[in-house]
């Protein structure tokens, strides 16, 4: 899949489409002409909820920590980049598999 590049051994980032105020939470497969992943939030865009929703849900989904999961472009924009690290060795198979179930 075209969102995930590997930055180096345990370390990848994802680019992801936000769409905020929706009426529920929903990761959407992406199609052949959209290289982003879009996921669906209930939050607003106010006061960094959405931000922190979007945060939360990733980190629940790849089973990482809190530490391990950040916004490095896209902070007030609805299309962003995250980075996220694992401590164990990961493939890329297996991340679509966590983030899809």
């Amino acid at each position: 899949m075209d969102f995930i590049k590997i930055k180096s051994n345990n370390l990848y980032l994802l680019r992801i489409r936000v769409k905020t105020n929706s009426k529920k939470r929903e990761i959407l497969r992406c199609s052949e002409t959209d290289s982003n992943l879009t996921i669906l939030l209930r939050s607003k865009p106010v006061q960094n909820k959405a931000n922190r929703e979007l945060l939360n849900l990733i980190k629940r989904k790849l089973k990482v920590s809190s530490d391990q999961v950040q916004i490095i472009a896209g902070l007030k924009k609805t299309d962003k980049i995250l980075q996220v690290s694992f401590s164990e060795n990961i493939v890329e198979s297996d991340i679509i598999k966590r983030i899809f179930n």
